[in-house]
């Protein structure tokens, strides 16, 4: 018995399937990576930090991240750097610089060549393919281990056992300074008091 044959509309929304599905997962995976770097930088002291944790996710707009990609590559990885020589726990890395900005160098080499891809001619279209193949392959290995050594400085701030930071323990004294709850007497230093007053050292 003959098989019936699959129209092109057939074909288009298998193809429109695929293609959302693997939207999908690119978007996951892209939320997850943006979270990474927004809790390594919230463990930053704000004043080591040369990105905000929140501005991480400018990478979700499109046209901008292009730009955005380069940024979040430099200001992260010096961010921790500035963390961790603060911290005394420099380790002399670029703290994954290097990597993510070759990571974004190659993506935007290869947009050219996706579109020789589907403008040129046959052979020009498979040998702009195969080029196109490789960079992203070297591109989501680099960017897989960009992620990776991000999430690592990150816990290792996390867990760093000098215990709180000082940023954390400036903010604990300001809010000391503010003296006692409402409701509870504030008890002066011994030098304001006054002779005559109860409690008073005699002399």
């Amino acid at each position: 018995m003959q098989q019936p044959a699959v129209g092109p509309a057939e074909v288009m929304g298998m193809f429109c399937l695929l293609f959302g599905f693997i939207l999908i997962v690119a978007l996951i995976v892209g939320i997850f990576y943006l979270l990474t770097l927004q809790k390594a930088l919230n463990r930053v002291a704000p004043h080591n930090r040369l990105m905000e944790p929140g501005s991480v996710w400018l990478m979700l707009v499109p046209c901008v991240n292009v730009v955005w990609q380069f940024l979040i590559a430099i200001r992260v990885p010096d961010s921790l750097r500035n963390e961790f020589r603060e911290r005394g726990q420099d380790d002399g890395s670029d703290y994954g610089k290097s990597i993510a900005l070759t990571q974004a160098i190659l993506g935007l080499i290869g947009a050219p060549f996706n579109m020789m891809s589907s403008a040129g001619g046959e052979r020009v279209a498979l040998g702009a393919n195969v080029i196109v193949l490789i960079l992203s392959l070297v591109g989501l290995a680099l960017f897989i281990v960009f992620w990776v050594r991000i999430a690592n400085y990150s816990s290792r701030l996390a867990v760093d056992d000098r215990g709180r930071r000082d940023w954390e323990r400036r903010f604990d004294d300001d809010d000391d300074d503010r003296g006692p709850p409402s409701g509870v007497p504030r008890v002066p230093p011994p030098e304001t008091f006054r002779e005559g007053d109860p409690g008073a050292i005699k002399p």
